[in-house]
């Protein structure tokens, strides 16, 4: 940032250090690449977090710590229960299908 050209003064934005100006020199502000940086960190540490169920993905609203968890479990719960009732249905109808021909051949049918 050059703070007066007649005298060839100029500030470095970053840190602060005022300095003499000259055209073949170049520096660069680089707080908004580390602005980005530090939000793209932040986006690592979520993905390295994603594994773990008890714990909240960043930016989210507080209060929904283990929401993930206690999805994976009404899932599992959802899945079994359907599996289960398949399971019992077929074990039902079986053993009715062998009763059934049972009492025929009691009955001489």
């Amino acid at each position: 940032m050059l703070i007066d050209p007649e005298s060839q003064i100029a500030m470095d934005a970053v840190t602060g250090a005022v300095a003499e100006w000259s055209e073949d020199v170049v520096t660069l502000d680089v707080m908004p690449l580390y602005e980005k940086v530090e939000e793209l960190e932040q986006y690592v540490n979520d993905m390295m977090r994603a594994m773990d169920p008890s714990t909240t993905t960043w930016g989210t609203l507080p209060g929904r710590e283990g929401v993930h968890e206690t999805a994976g479990f009404l899932t599992n719960f959802a899945h079994g229960f359907v599996i289960g009732t398949m399971i019992v249905a077929l074990v039902a109808f079986t053993l009715a299908a062998v009763y059934k021909l049972h009492a025929l051949r009691l009955l001489g049918l």
